[in-house]
């Protein structure tokens, strides 16, 4: 089966409904498709009325289709939310229509228009998996999954205020609506949540009923002549995860660190309407951040992985953000990929027998991989846009301290400040803190070196354990990877910018370069043993190991109340070489935890990247 999610088997009928052969039936009625969606689903979910005054609301789609219901919750929502108020609007789809389909349907609502145009602008792409979409003048998140609903929602996160079943019919789409599925639909749920849909079928109120839902008949749309609202009233019982995840109070957050990951954090919550305290004593864009240019490509596996998903899903999601900013800050002059190591051959072959991107994404071209959208970043300009929200104190803490409900930040001159919540964002400053230095980081000295070219300048990037990109006008290459410990020494040296000649010289062999104008720069950089991020909230190393001591002989641990953890304190680092590729997802991921909210990934991709996963590991190892 191929990774990249099937297209729909569609045709227009002679009325202008677009219809789906394999089901049977229309993707939107024929009696008026946006009044059928704010008459069944949010009228029928008690919506305007149930978010006013919510800060925070969250709804479930099963069925994206064109993506007309997201837009009348978006447009009702641009209309009544309270300042600062976010919608969160998540929504799985198996079979993703084109863009040039969607577009076709929702020419004909042009109440719609201007809203219709954003969302077609910023389109999913056809790759499976989570993929968010953000409008923040309207306060609206659209995360739109590819996949099939009930594998979807098993490894999905959040708590859903409403659910809008808009899947095809029962009788001929009954996965859509099992008791499994509409029990994972319950799971996922908020106390008194409300569901509804178009279908009174018999199997849809079982299956409802089944998971602790009342349903109730009410008049239909159009021709039909009943709908179904229904209401949870019976929540399912929860188990906790063996990884702390939780909700914290957002009245106050500080972010130590203000480098690409400080940045996003403070885009994040910026969306959010919370202005975050940026501590950092060396004040923005220092460490790898301060680098002219950037280079800023997908890490593709030849296999569907937890850490994979990671990948792609914060590949699709940089793009996307730092294309927001324009030329300035991102080009996407493409890159092309080369195998640099025995495997890497055998890797390409497998990636492009199996792509998990479409061809206007991904390319093959002799043995090589081909991204045409990737290409290189402007660290300053992207770290200073998204700092603009927050408030920067150059100051350098080197603790923190529980005391009571909040946590007190400390620098060499004593007590700095104040939070409810802290995320450590800090770079190889991460290891200074006594509540992370169970995380097995390390540390490596990268430089990187820039000049003119005495030539033609280059067309593209290219990659292949070295990497050459176009930078002003000339050329930015490297870069080193130099095993070092946390406070080693960064400057720039003769060394590594020799050693960097040579790899750019076997990238590149005929390139000439005019040394009269170069430079170069050098920095820490931190990874872990498995060469995965560290993303979530801390846990409490010596309460964990001791709570679920039972994983040391393979035993049942209890999972009745949540995993030990310093409560309010988040880890976000160890990013290695990919930086401006995982900081964007993996902030959004931890301020979605931090304000309660639906996540931007699969359970599965972020467990990958949680802190707690190295003392599970050593755990069942037995160490």
């Amino acid at each position: 089966m191929s990774r990249i999610p099937a297209a729909p088997d569609v045709f227009w009928d002679e009325s202008g409904a677009l219809v789906s052969r394999a089901y049977g039936d229309v993707y939107f009625s024929r009696a008026g498709g946006l009044e059928e969606a704010r008459g069944v689903f949010l009228a029928g979910c008690g919506l305007p009325e149930r978010w006013v005054g919510r800060t925070r609301f969250a709804i479930g789609e099963l069925g994206f289709g064109s993506g007309l219901n997201a837009l009348a919750a978006w447009e009702m929502w641009r209309r009544a939310r309270a300042p600062g108020a976010v919608l969160h609007f998540v929504s799985v789809e198996q079979f993703p229509l084109e863009r040039a389909d969607a577009a076709r349907v929702l020419a004909a609502f042009p109440e719609l228009a201007s809203l219709a145009e954003k969302l077609l602008a910023a389109w999913p792409v056809r790759a499976a998996g989570p993929q968010r979409l953000w409008f923040a003048e309207d306060g609206f998140a659209l995360t739109v999954i590819h996949g099939e609903a009930q594998e979807a929602l098993a490894h999905a996160t959040g708590s859903f205020d409403a659910w809008f079943l808009d899947g095809f019919a029962p009788s001929r789409n009954p996965q859509l609506w099992s008791p499994a599925l509409m029990q994972r639909v319950a799971a996922l749920s908020a106390p008194d949540t409300r569901a509804a849909t178009y279908s009174v079928a018999a199997a849809a109120r079982a299956a409802l009923e089944s998971a602790g839902f009342v349903t109730e008949k009410r008049p239909g749309f159009g021709r039909k002549k009943e709908r179904l609202e229904a209401r949870l009233t019976t929540p399912p019982q929860q188990a906790f995860p063996l990884y702390p995840y939780a909700a914290a109070t957002t009245k106050r957050v500080a972010v130590i660190g203000a480098g690409i990951a400080g940045a996003a954090l403070a885009l994040s919550l910026t969306r959010r309407g919370i202005a975050a305290d940026v501590y950092d004593g060396a004040g923005a864009r220092q460490g790898a951040s301060g680098a002219p240019a950037a280079l800023m490509m997908p890490r593709l596996e030849r296999t569907d992985t937890p850490l994979a998903r990671l990948h792609l899903a914060a590949y699709l999601y940089a793009r996307r953000e730092f294309a927001a900013l324009g030329e300035a800050a991102f080009k996407p002059v493409g890159v092309e990929q080369r195998a640099s190591q025995d495997r890497d051959p055998e890797t390409f072959a497998a990636i492009a027998a199996d792509p998990p991107l479409p061809r206007d994404w991904l390319e093959t071209r002799e043995g090589a991989l081909f991204h045409p959208r990737a290409g290189v970043v402007t660290p300053a300009a992207i770290v200073d846009a998204w700092l603009a929200g927050a408030h920067l104190h150059k100051r350098d803490i080197i603790a923190v301290e529980r005391q009571g409900a909040r946590w007190v930040l400390r620098d060499d001159q004593g007590a700095a400040g104040e939070a409810d919540v802290v995320i450590l964002a800090c770079g190889p400053g991460l290891a200074r803190f006594v509540q992370a230095q169970f995380l097995p980081l390390r540390f490596s000295r990268g430089q990187i070196d820039w000049a003119r070219i005495d030539g033609a300048s280059l067309s593209h990037a290219i990659a292949g354990g070295a990497y050459a990109a176009p930078f002003r006008d000339g050329v930015v290459f490297g870069a080193t990877f130099d095993r070092v410990d946390a406070d080693a020494s960064v400057a720039a040296s003769a060394e590594s910018t020799a050693e960097n000649l040579d790899a750019l010289a076997e990238l590149l062999p005929d390139i000439r370069l005019d040394r009269k104008h170069c430079g170069a720069r050098a920095a820490v950089r931190v990874s872990t043993p498995d060469v995965a991020p560290v993303a979530g909230m801390l846990p409490d190393d010596q309460a964990w190991r001791a709570r679920f001591e039972a994983l040391r002989h393979g035993g049942r641990v209890d999972l009745s109340s949540p995993a030990p953890a310093h409560g309010g304190l988040y880890g976000l680092g160890a990013l290695g070489a990919r930086g401006f590729l995982l900081a964007p997802l993996l902030a959004e991921r931890i301020v979605s935890e931090i304000c309660g909210e639906p996540a931007p990934l699969d359970s599965g991709a972020m467990d990958s990247a949680h802190p707690a996963r190295f003392l599970e590991r050593a755990l069942r190892r037995g160490a």
